[in-house]
């Protein structure tokens, strides 16, 4: 995997929420909300292979280092890379619906904490260009009926998840709190929801994440220049 030597770099986030993605049936079409270099669409790409996955991403050079990821992968038969705002996009553009949706999206309010100077960090972690509400609002749009809406976010923002699907026909249906050690509270949770299909929310065993499981992750990247 290619990644900037300076700006955006992915962590264990997209590693952990692909981890929980169920089984795809051949020819279901993925979405991948804010690809960044591309690392969700990868990952998916090798574990079904038989499924149409679309990465969306807003930042140029991120999405032209996506799109060397997924040739460099091998993958340019299953993966597709949209360089565009996410608000742009509708079924008609991406020749049809969504089987799933999943995203791993800015998890910091706009004017909140602080704002990272180098822009490609910014976007990426704060809520500038799309936050949680407008997410679950186009995730609706593009989602298939009874297709599934997964996210990974900030454990204390799991109120603004729900608040934000309320809104449209995406239901709760599980959520998944990841540790990084058996005593440590939350930082993450995934979110589960489907469209259309309303049923009492689960919540799932937690996930302990070890330390060597962390480090492990540089392994698989390097570095480019941006």
């Amino acid at each position: 995997m290619l990644q900037p030597t300076k700006g955006y770099r992915y962590s264990m986030d997209p590693f952990v929420l692909c981890s929980q993605v169920p089984p795809v049936c051949s020819g279901d079409r993925i979405l991948d909300v804010g690809c960044g270099c591309g690392i969700i669409p990868v990952i998916l790409g090798y574990c079904f292979p038989q499924s149409h996955i679309t990465g969306v991403e807003i930042q140029n050079k991120l999405a032209e280092i996506a799109l060397k990821n997924i040739i460099n992968n091998k993958l340019a038969q299953t993966v597709s890379i949209i360089n565009e705002d996410i608000k742009h996009i509708n079924p008609e553009s991406t020749n049809g619906p969504f089987d799933l949706i999943l995203s791993n999206p800015p998890y910091k309010k706009q004017n909140t904490g602080r704002l990272n100077p180098d822009l490609q960090k910014a976007i990426a972690r704060h809520e500038i260009t799309i936050n949680i509400q407008s997410l679950a609002a186009k995730a609706e749009t593009l989602l298939r009926h009874k297709g599934r809406f997964m996210i990974i976010f900030p454990s204390e923002r799991l109120i603004d998840i729900e608040q934000a699907v309320q809104a449209t026909s995406i239901y709760p249906e599980w959520i998944r709190y990841i540790h990084t050690g058996q005593k440590k509270i939350p930082k993450r949770v995934i979110f589960s929801g489907r469209k259309n299909i309303a049923a009492r929310r689960r919540i799932l065993p937690p996930i302990y994440l070890s330390s060597e499981n962390i480090a492990n992750m540089d392994i698989l990247s390097n570095c480019i220049n941006p």
